[in-house]
């Protein structure tokens, strides 16, 4: 019984939550865990620009599946979460990728956070550049201002630097055009 149209929003702190509930499974399974969280919990955690995300994108490393299977129902179960929380449909997006360029978010005992470079972050919402309710146009737009993005040829080279042009469709130069125009910049 799948509650996908039911998940749960978790803000900043919820979130910080649910990490220190995950190490100290770990630590009680003597269990070492790396995570790289992409999206919706990036922006919310650390961009504060996001009340809250209905997931975690995630990639984990490889370890003891059962076991990890077995701390994540624990945690979906104590927080009250979901189907659905994690959500680690991010891989198939991240085959695009020339490379990554992770960075230590926060590290726990037996809990290591990673996240995606601003700029890699930013080339992969260009790339989604999915319609609202998708909130990729904001978050672009955060990203831009944050990382002092003020043309096009800087939008591009950093989507190049982790996404093949070739993969630029008439939906990404629409959302860089119109990302461009909120931005007080001519983008055409």
């Amino acid at each position: 019984m799948a509650k996908s149209n039911d998940i749960g929003l978790m803000d900043k702190n919820k979130l910080l939550r649910i990490f220190e509930y995950l190490n100290a499974r770990l630590k009680e399974n003597q269990l070492q865990l790396e995570i790289t969280i992409y999206g919706g919990s990036i922006m919310t955690m650390v961009y504060d620009n996001r009340p809250a995300t209905k997931d975690i994108d995630c990639v984990f490393s490889e370890t003891n599946s059962k076991l990890l299977e077995h701390i994540l129902d624990l945690t979906q179960f104590t927080f009250n979460l979901s189907d659905g929380w994690i959500n680690e449909e991010i891989k198939e997006p991240l085959k695009s990728i020339l490379k990554e360029d992770k960075e230590t978010y926060k590290i726990y005992s037996n809990l290591k956070i990673l996240k995606p470079r601003a700029e890699q972050l930013l080339a992969m919402k260009v790339l989604a550049a999915r319609p609202e309710p998708a909130k990729d146009f904001i978050d672009a737009y955060i990203l831009c201002r944050d990382l002092n993005i003020t043309t096009k040829t800087e939008l591009l080279k950093v989507f190049g630097d982790y996404i093949p042009l070739t993969l630029l469709g008439e939906r990404q130069m629409n959302f860089i055009k119109y990302l461009g125009e909120d931005l007080g910049y001519d983008w055409k």
